[in-house]
């Protein structure tokens, strides 16, 4: 179950690198980078921490949400890390 892990975390920083070195650096583009890490209500299933972390990152919430579920299985280390990212992210 470890190399599941660790493939999806190379996985996630292999496509947030492609995703940060892709494309032109328009001004739209870099506002993005400056954005805050913040729960997003509108937009999430339970408390918003998902949404939040891919309106942070620009990656589907789809991904986020199944990299949740995958590290709640292993050794419900997701539901602790869930909660307390609820209890540290700030209101959007």
């Amino acid at each position: 179950m470890l190399w599941l892990i660790r493939a999806a975390a190379y996985g996630l920083s292999g496509l947030t690198i492609w995703s940060f070195f892709q494309g032109d650096a328009d001004s739209s583009r870099l506002s993005a980078i400056h954005q805050h890490l913040a729960l997003d209500s509108g937009q999430g299933m339970v408390f918003g921490v998902c949404a939040g972390i891919s309106n942070y990152t620009g990656l589907d919430v789809t991904i986020i949400r199944l990299a949740w579920v995958v590290s709640a299985f292993y050794k419900g280390l997701g539901i602790g890390l869930y909660i307390l990212a609820f209890l540290l992210m700030p209101m959007n």
